[in-house]
């Protein structure tokens, strides 16, 4: 496997981190299986432009995955919490235009941006139910900056939970939905209290499974690892990475093992 696809792989990977999603529910997000989202995830299928367009809707910055440059636009996206729907001309606002080589060519056009009536009761969520999903977001983000090195802000969470929901506003979630945000929101609290309580705990046995599995599967090519650590974190030390950045360079390891494996 080169390492244009590994690196496409763990950038996809990151990106589905960033917006809060689990393999399985991007999965069911994209309307295709967890195993198929597994193969790109390790790079053992290449991300075709459906895929991409696909992750686009729900959030993910295609330029980053692609090329390792953030876009601008998905820069200014996480900045507001409250964005406005989005009608392009003649189409969407970013479209991916066709794959050649290998490369992905995105086109801009010009966008007009257009505020969604909010009918809170009728069509969309209450206000109590938004008080509620508004407590729910200071309490991830809370805990985010508690367990996280690199902790989630809020225009990030309420855009993970409007990606989830397929909406450009919280407001506009269906009130029929209101269910489906809630749990969405607790699971990530749960998610992060078991976290908190591994870091104090076990992190310890943590880290040390981690360097074990990491030492044994690359005890014939250090160089790759020191090559990748550098690259990725400028440090070849395992020891200098959080946990975070440990478990990304796991997550590098055991994909590499099996691409090895198929090969």
């Amino acid at each position: 496997m080169d390492t244009l696809r590994e690196d496409i792989a763990i950038r996809l990977i990151e990106e589905r981190t960033r917006l809060g999603y689990s393999q399985s529910d991007m999965a069911r997000l994209l309307d295709i299986s967890t195993e198929a989202l597994r193969r790109y995830e390790v790079g053992a299928r290449e991300a075709g432009v459906e895929f991409l367009a696909k992750s686009a809707g729900l959030g993910v910055d295609v330029q980053y995955i692609l090329t390792g440059v953030k876009s601008a636009n998905a820069q200014m996206a996480e900045k507001s919490n409250q964005p406005l729907v989005h009608i392009a001309s003649g189409g969407s606002a970013n479209v991916i235009n066709e794959v050649s080589g290998g490369v992905v060519n995105i086109a801009t056009r010009n966008v007009t941006q257009v505020k969604a009536e909010v009918k809170p009761n009728e069509e969309h969520i209450s206000q109590a139910q938004a008080s509620v999903l508004k407590k729910l977001v200071d309490d991830i983000v809370k805990l985010e900056q508690a367990v996280k090195q690199k902790p989630k802000s809020h225009q990030a969470v309420w855009s993970a939970l409007n990606a989830h929901c397929k909406v450009t506003r919280y407001l506009l979630i269906p009130f029929g939905d209101f269910e489906k945000a809630e749990k969405y929101l607790r699971m990530w609290i749960g998610r992060l209290n078991s976290a908190k309580k591994a870091s104090k705990t076990d992190n310890s046995s943590w880290r040390n499974r981690k360097y074990a599995y990491i030492k044994i599967n690359t005890k014939d090519t250090p160089e790759w690892l020191d090559g990748y650590m550098n690259k990725h974190f400028d440090t070849d030390s395992l020891t200098e990475l959080d946990d975070e950045q440990l478990s990304k360079v796991y997550s590098a390891v055991a994909s590499r093992k099996k691409r090895t494996k198929q090969s």
